[in-house]
């Protein structure tokens, strides 16, 4: 009796031991878990695949191989699994389902597989609106393909989450400052240079946006930093051209003379024959604004004997000497050189150059022109701001900063580009823009009112007569939801400066933008 409980409580015990010390050394879940503990973790995902060959749908086990896999930098294999646990649709306080997501959609742009990053992530904000990083990707990847107007909107949405973040205030602003929204853009740099006092790309920004603004004193303060802080050779020459161009803007032509021709000795010395091209272009122009004609034409007539077909330099060297030829009256009546003066200053530092230098732009095109499409006449809450089918009355329906942007596109689709936002007309109704013609590089004054209560009277007309010859500008159009009245367009007939899009012809213009 006694060995028969002996012998009873010995199986017991080595079952017991069998169970607590020596089965777990042979369990491949436990053995997995302590490869990870050692950093072994190739050994580690061999385990976790051998539960995973006899529980396939183990959404815990196929989550710890894909943190495994990416923290490896598998991310093919990462991705197989994530997608797994979401076509199992099972979480817990482990397998976090907004973890799993993101960690998906990042993976997918790690792959360069960006479409399906980009929808993923707006998937995510879908159900969670507030999720930082999703917002993040969403913005930056809108802005990197240039899809300024609906990029803005989700910048917006992440400022009032996160704005304490250099990267998120820089990159709002570049949209902003795309957009024409300058101020805004100003109050963006200006937050970022606060989290970053020594970043030479936000001074340059605000220098660049401040230029837009014609706000020329506050740009020179903040390209000058740049011009005597700067370690970067290809930073100061870009920083000290555009300090001569603004003391030429503040008419501190002696200044402005000063720096082209040091810019032309650093060329020189540097035997930088591109560089010393551009200054004796600019030094020229220069120059002559300052009235010094003779010396204008020795450094143009130089850059022509180099290279004569640089730029415009035969038609200047040509013109040039001509009105240096004849007399006053004469001069008056031609064609004068004094008229390219202006393009030559609004060109040197167009809109776009900031963009080129801020690092932002994607170099690879990607296809989110549908989900852009939605994005672009959305609110905030995802909601869509119009269900009508009527582009005209989508377009007539969007909020005031909506109108705006796609006005100025529209303003593209004519063949303008536009400059400068010169006044918001009675806010919502309407918005004004000085475009310039690239082909003639004419001015133009555009006009857009939205209007859907009364049509188009004589007084409108007449005023935007007057403030055409008020600007100076060549040309006005005027882009109208509404007709125009009998009397209106019997004024229309003496005003020659003035053109009218009308609604139907605005109508095909929209297509492809709402």
């Amino acid at each position: 009796m006694i060995s028969y409980l002996v012998i009873s409580l010995l199986i017991i015990s080595g079952f017991v031991y069998y169970l607590v010390y020596i089965r777990p050394k042979f369990n491949p879940l436990n053995k997995a878990e302590q490869f990870v503990k050692t950093n072994q973790l190739h050994d580690a995902i061999i385990e976790y695949k051998k539960v995973i060959d006899e529980y396939p749908d183990n959404f815990v086990v196929h989550h710890r191989l894909a943190e495994l896999y990416l923290t490896i930098g598998e991310i093919d294999q990462a991705v197989i699994h994530l997608e797994k646990i979401l076509e199992i649709g099972k979480f817990n306080y482990e397998v976090d389902q907004l973890s799993v997501l993101k960690k998906l959609a990042k993976s997918y742009y790690v792959r360069d597989e960006v479409e399906k990053a980009f929808q993923m992530y707006l998937d995510i904000l879908k159900n969670f609106p507030a999720d930082i990083d999703s917002l993040y990707h969403v913005s930056f990847i809108l802005l990197s393909q240039e899809e300024f107007d609906s990029a803005q909107r989700y910048f917006e949405r992440l400022l009032k989450l996160k704005n304490d973040s250099y990267e998120i205030l820089f990159g709002a602003g570049i949209c902003n400052y795309q957009n024409m929204r300058i101020q805004d853009a100003i109050d963006n740099f200006r937050s970022a240079l606060q989290l970053k006092p020594q970043s030479e790309i936000a001074q340059i920004a605000l220098a660049f946006a401040f230029n837009r603004k014609r706000d020329y004193r506050q740009a020179l303060t903040y390209i000058t930093k740049v011009a005597e802080s700067t370690q970067d050779p290809d930073v100061q020459y870009l920083a000290k051209r555009f300090q001569a161009f603004l003391y030429m803007r503040l008419k501190r032509h002696d200044e402005g003379i000063k720096l082209f021709q040091d810019l032309l000795e650093i060329a020189r010395k540097n035997a930088n024959d591109d560089a010393e091209a551009l200054a004796l272009h600019d030094l020229g122009y220069a120059l002559l604004k300052n009235e010094q004609s003779s010396l204008a034409y020795d450094a143009w007539n130089e850059l022509y004997r180099k290279d004569r077909n640089y730029k415009n330099i035969q038609f200047l060297v040509t013109q040039l000497r001509k009105e240096m030829e004849v007399d006053k009256f004469v001069k008056e009546e031609s064609a004068s050189i004094m008229e390219t003066i202006t393009a030559w200053m609004e060109e040197a530092f167009p809109q776009n150059l900031l963009w080129d230098m801020c690092g932002l732009k994607g170099s690879k095109r990607y296809n989110l022109k549908d989900v852009v499409v939605t994005t672009r006449i959305t609110f905030d809450d995802g909601k869509p701001s119009s269900t009508s089918d009527d582009i005209m009355q989508k377009y007539i329906a969007l909020d005031t900063e909506n109108f705006r942007i796609i006005s100025n596109r529209l303003a593209s689709k004519l063949g303008f580009k536009v400059d400068q936002i010169l006044q918001t007309y009675r806010e919502a109704d309407g918005v004004d823009f000085l475009a310039v013609n690239p082909e003639t590089k004419d001015k133009v004054l555009i006009w857009v009112r939205r209007w859907t209560k009364t049509n188009v009277g004589e007084i409108t007309l007449r005023n935007f007569a007057q403030a055409i010859n008020d600007m100076k500008v060549k040309q006005g159009i005027l882009i109208t939801t509404a007709d125009l009245t009998d009397i209106a367009r019997e004024t229309l007939r003496k005003l020659s400066k003035i053109l009218v899009i009308y609604p139907d012809e605005i109508e095909k213009l929209l297509r492809g933008l709402l």
